[in-house]
């Protein structure tokens, strides 16, 4: 399983360059892949937060759930937007970028710590306290906030390459 360590890990964006005349496709699968992230607090932290350390007011298990709908929402871009509906055959289809974040980002994150977490957090989320207290219990919980740290951090550079390749609207 790859693992996801900034520094160490590099996802290779191959995301076509704006020097061939794109379609309105391909504009459009960008936005949409683009508004994925940037919306989702659980894939690129807190918009303040530059390292994206701050998880405070998130329950975990809400926000692995956003991860699985991410998951999801990419997959239906790569349905919506195929290979033949975009300008150029020479450029490298998003749908590949996506398959790579899914593939090589999301599932290996998904499947070292959501189930170890929500197994955890399943037999321990009714005791007395705060559910933020609680989960900060978690025995691995350094691990985790700091897989899920480096995750956001990669997920913010596939967003600003879209944002700049693609010379779409700011959302942040």
């Amino acid at each position: 399983m790859p693992e996801i360590k900034e520094g160490s890990f590099e996802l290779d964006l191959g995301i076509v360059k704006l020097g061939a005349k794109l379609s309105e496709d391909d504009r459009q699968c960008a936005w949409e892949l683009y508004t994925e992230i940037v919306t989702r607090v659980a894939v690129v932290g807190k918009r303040r937060d530059q390292t994206c350390e701050d998880f405070s007011g998130e329950l975990y298990a809400e926000s692995l759930d956003s991860l699985y709908n991410f998951f999801r929402e990419c997959r239906g871009i790569m349905r919506k937007f195929p290979v033949g509906k975009l300008k150029e055959s020479r450029q490298e289809h998003l749908g590949a970028l996506i398959n790579r974040i899914l593939n090589d980002v999301f599932r290996p994150f998904l499947e070292k710590w959501s189930g170890q977490f929500r197994a955890w957090w399943t037999t321990t989320k009714n005791e007395k306290g705060s559910p933020y207290e609680i989960q900060d219990q978690f025995p691995k919980i350094k691990e985790f906030l700091t897989d899920w740290r480096d995750l956001r951090r990669l997920m913010r550079k596939v967003e600003e390459t879209l944002r700049d390749e693609y010379k779409l609207i700011p959302l942040e």
